[in-house]
C-alpha cells in the first residue's frame, strides 16, 4: 500500500553520497526484519561530532525532501520525544523517524540491538550493534503516583457526567467535545499503566459516539464499567494507596444504570 521500500532505496543512495554521515542504520521492525506493508522507518543518522550533527540538523527539512525529491513531504520536530528527532510524512504514505546522533552521544542499548545497517565507516556500526546486543533487556515500566491517579479519576468523573447528562437531555452536539477530552486526558494514561495483554484493555478502547443519544448513552454506561475495572487493575498492579469513594461510586452506578 505504502512505498517504504522506495524510501529505503532512495535513503541509502542519499546517505552513501553524504560524506558528513558517518553511519546510518534502521531500528524497529526494519532493524528486526519483521516489518510489514504498514510499518514506518526508524532511521538513525550518526555523525562524527556534534558540530557536524548540529549543522546537518539545521538542514533537516531539506534532507527529508532530498530523500524523495519528487514526493511532497511534511516534516516536524519531535523533541518532546527525544532531542534531535525529526519526523517526516511523505505523500506516498511513508512515515520516517529521523534521529540525528553522534558517535559520542549514541549509547549502546538493548532497544536498538537489532539493526539494519545502510552505511558504515570503519566498522563502527557493526561494533555498535555488537555492543547493543550485549546490553541486558530493559523495558521501562510506566509508573504513576496515587496523587496522579486521583487527578485522572477526578477528571474522568467530571467529564463523564458532563457528557452523560447532556445525552440524557437528547443533546449530542455539545457533549462531543467533552467526549474527545475524556478520551484524550484520561484513558491513554490508564491504558499505558495496564499490564500487557490485560483483559480490561479491550473494553476500554471501544469508542462510539452518534446522533442517536440513547445508543451513545448506553456506550457511556459500558465505558464507565470498563474504566472502573481498568482503574482497579492499575491500583493492584502498581500497588497504589488509592481508595475509591465506595458509597459515591455505588450510588452513581445505580443512577447511571437507571438510564
Amino acid at each position: 500500500m505504502f512505498e517504504q521500500e522506495r524510501v529505503l532505496v532512495r535513503l541509502q543512495q542519499r546517505v552513501l553520497g553524504d560524506e558528513d554521515i558517518y553511519s546510518c542504520f534502521l531500528t524497529g521492525s526494519y532493524g528486526r526484519g519483521d516489518q510489514d506493508a504498514y510499518a514506518d522507518l526508524d532511521v538513525i543518522l550518526v555523525f562524527s561530532d556534534e558540530a557536524t550533527r548540529n549543522r546537518a540538523y539545521g538542514q533537516r527539512q531539506s534532507f527529508v525532501q532530498s530523500v524523495l525529491p519528487y514526493v511532497p513531504a511534511k516534516s516536524f520536530d519531535a523533541i518532546h520525544v527525544r532531542p534531535f528527532l525529526h519526523i517526516a510524512l511523505y505523500a506516498n504514505g511513508s512515515k520516517v523517524d529521523y534521529l540525528f546522533e553522534t558517535k559520542e552521544t549514541l549509547e549502546p542499548t538493548s532497544w536498538i540491538r537489532n539493526l539494519r545497517i545502510l552505511k558504515d565507516s570503519d566498522g563502527w556500526g557493526e561494533q555498535f550493534q555488537a555492543q547493543s546486543a550485549r546490553q541486558p533487556p530493559s523495558i521501562p515500566r510506566p509508573t504513576i503516583s496515587t496523587a496522579e491517579l486521583v487527578a485522572i479519576d477526578d477528571r474522568f468523573w467530571v467529564m463523564f457526567m458532563d457528557i452523560y447528562r447532556l445525552l440524557l437531555r437528547g443533546d449530542y452536539q455539545k457533549p462531543f467535545d467533552v467526549y474527545l477530552q475524556l478520551l484524550y486526558f484520561t484513558l491513554p494514561e490508564i491504558l499505558t499503566l495496564l499490564p500487557e495483554n490485560d483483559q480490561t484493555t479491550q473494553p476500554l478502547i471501544r469508542v462510539y459516539f452518534d446522533s442517536n443519544t440513547e445508543m451513545t448513552a448506553a456506550h457511556l454506561r459500558e465505558l464507565l464499567k470498563a474504566y472502573l475495572n481498568a482503574r482497579d487493575t492499575v491500583v493492584r498492579y502498581h500497588k497504589l494507596g488509592f481508595t475509591p469513594n465506595g458509597p459515591f461510586e455505588r450510588e452513581m452506578l445505580r443512577l447511571v444504570n437507571k438510564g
